[in-house]
């Protein structure tokens, strides 16, 4: 028999009422244990439910504000029977559904489809909708906790499931596994996209040697768009790093098929355009033409995209992650034509990494990468194993608050709270204020992001929820006793808006405490 939802919602009261982080494994793995002998697909539904809205893991566009939920629960009342009332899979389906619709008609037909779902849902139950639909659920249960959730119901260590997190890049494909003793089968497959592995900051050539050793196999860094390619029976598939489905998007790439001297592959690297001149353009114009879902010719004439390669994960049926860098570059070079992949230099000491810093960043590229030749590729991890040097210091911080601005950018929320992640406690802690960088255009869309998402309106602003993430540049970082962090950014600008980043990506309390010190060391 379908789960109800109502069962769901049980679990999300229960959760919002318990502060314990064991308590809420508990609860959820108590939750998750009842499909074990039950329907799989329904766990995958309540796993996205629970936390994929609000986390992105599986974040759909619902394009639902706050008028259409209002115009859905007007003069809806519920006194159903049992077999009526609505199901896990009910709801999930709906919001898929709802996914889908564009154009015209598209606002009348998501009112029919909530207020359906409305009209057969408890007290209890309409809260609970509008608070997934919104994305603000507010249960405290985290993707970590939810992982912690699932080892505990399969029976597995905690690793092993964040492994299997990292090669599925699904939360739902992930709790099925997870109640069907697969965990130990998940890996690397060919038109699944992974979650890409993530580079830590550097703020010097000596830093960088210091860390990572020599040699150093170093790269120029691309400001453009993080993509996956995979390739299988001459189809070529296209993945953003939040795992999206580009292709359809990215007609440009569909040459790469006939490059790739291999059957099956897939390809990490990075999409930008170029000028008439060769050099690269801004990130914002790569973001607009990726993001183009419609008069993608119109794109295609307007600007040149081209890809640049720099690992390769899977060739051929094998998983090459665990091969070290110097052995995958080594295959990278034999599948695919130079002018595809990322140049690469060695460097044995800090005046040669500063030299390809410089010229590359004198060719347009934003920095320099520098990697360990003998490191592995790990998925989804941010480690000591990649740096990233570029020209500028830059965070990615997340708005909590804004301010409504003065003169020319009246009307508009315009100077922005920024803050960072404290990774002890899980807060959001600020690090500084700054109204610099955006255009009119951008502070118009801010405006309209940050009224969606407001917790608190004040008589100088907003205190919205941590949901934008902004990619600032700063001069240094100083001691302050003004914020909570301890810390203020210097001379703060935006330098873009980070739509293709979650909050939980956004850098960290202990990054800032790092940059001031190596600062301050070299």
């Amino acid at each position: 028999m379908p789960e109800a939802f109502t069962a769901l919602v049980e679990l999300c009261e229960n959760l919002e009422r318990t502060s314990g982080k064991n308590d809420k494994i508990r609860l959820t793995a108590e939750f998750f244990q009842r499909f074990k002998s039950g329907s799989l697909q329904e766990a995958a539904a309540a796993a996205y439910l629970l936390v994929g809205f609000s986390s992105g893991v599986r974040r759909l566009g619902l394009n639902v504000g706050p008028s259409t939920l209002y115009k859905s629960l007007e003069g809806r009342q519920s006194s159903l029977t049992v077999s009526e009332r609505l199901t896990i899979a009910e709801v999930y389906e709906t919001l898929r559904k709802m996914e889908k619709l564009s154009g015209q008609g598209s606002y009348k037909t998501r009112v029919s489809l909530l207020a359906g779902l409305f009209s057969r849902a408890s007290e209890p139950e309409r809260k609970w909708l509008v608070r997934i639909i919104s994305g603000e659920t507010r249960h405290g249960l985290s993707v970590g906790l939810l992982l912690e959730s699932l080892a505990r119901v399969a029976g597995k260590p905690l690793e092993t499931v964040k492994m299997a997190d990292m090669f599925m890049g699904d939360l739902g494909e992930l709790t099925k596994a997870a109640l069907s003793d697969g965990l130990d089968s998940v890996g690397i497959t060919i038109l699944r996209p992974v979650k890409p592995m993530l580079a830590d900051h550097a703020y010097t050539s000596e830093e960088v040697v210091k860390v990572l050793g020599t040699p150093v196999m170093c790269e120029p860094k691309i400001d453009g768009v993080r993509v996956q390619v995979h390739k299988k029976e001459g189809t070529i598939k296209v993945y953003s790093r939040g795992l999206k489905d580009l292709t359809s998007s990215l007609p440009d790439l569909e040459n790469l098929a006939a490059e790739i001297d291999a059957e099956e592959a897939i390809l990490d690297g990075e999409a930008y355009c170029v000028g008439e001149n060769g050099r690269p353009l801004p990130f914002q114009t790569t973001m607009s033409r990726v993001g183009r879902e419609k008069d993608v010719e119109t794109a295609l004439a307007e600007f040149k995209l081209q890809a640049k390669f720099f690992d390769i994960l899977y060739v051929n049926g094998r998983n090459l992650c665990d091969n070290t860098l110097r052995q995958r570059r080594e295959t990278l070079n034999r599948c695919l034509p130079e002018m595809l992949v990322n140049p690469m230099v060695e460097a044995d000491n800090p005046h040669k990494v500063e030299e390809c810093f410089m010229t590359w960043v004198s060719e347009g590229f934003e920095g320099l990468m520098a990697k360990s030749p003998n490191s592995p590729y790990v998925p989804g991890r941010i480690g000591r194993y990649w740096l990233k040097l570029k020209q500028a210091y830059t965070l990615d911080v997340v708005v909590v608050a804004a301010e409504w601005g003065h003169g020319r950018r009246r009307g508009w929320l315009s100077n922005y709270h920024l803050a960072v992640r404290d990774e002890r406690t899980g807060e959001f802690v600020p690090v500084g204020k700054t109204f610099k960088g955006l255009t009119d255009d951008e502070f118009r869309k801010m405006t309209e992001m940050l009224l969606r998402i407001t917790k608190q309106q004040t008589g100088w602003g907003v205190v919205v929820e941590p949901r934008i993430v902004l990619e600032v540049e700063y001069n240094e970082v100083q001691k302050s006793p003004h914020y909570s962090s301890g810390y203020a950014l210097r001379f703060a600008r935006v330098k873009r808006i980070r739509d293709d980043k979650e909050p939980s990506e956004a850098d960290t309390l202990s990054k800032v405490e790092e940059a001031f010190l190596t600062r301050r060391k070299y």
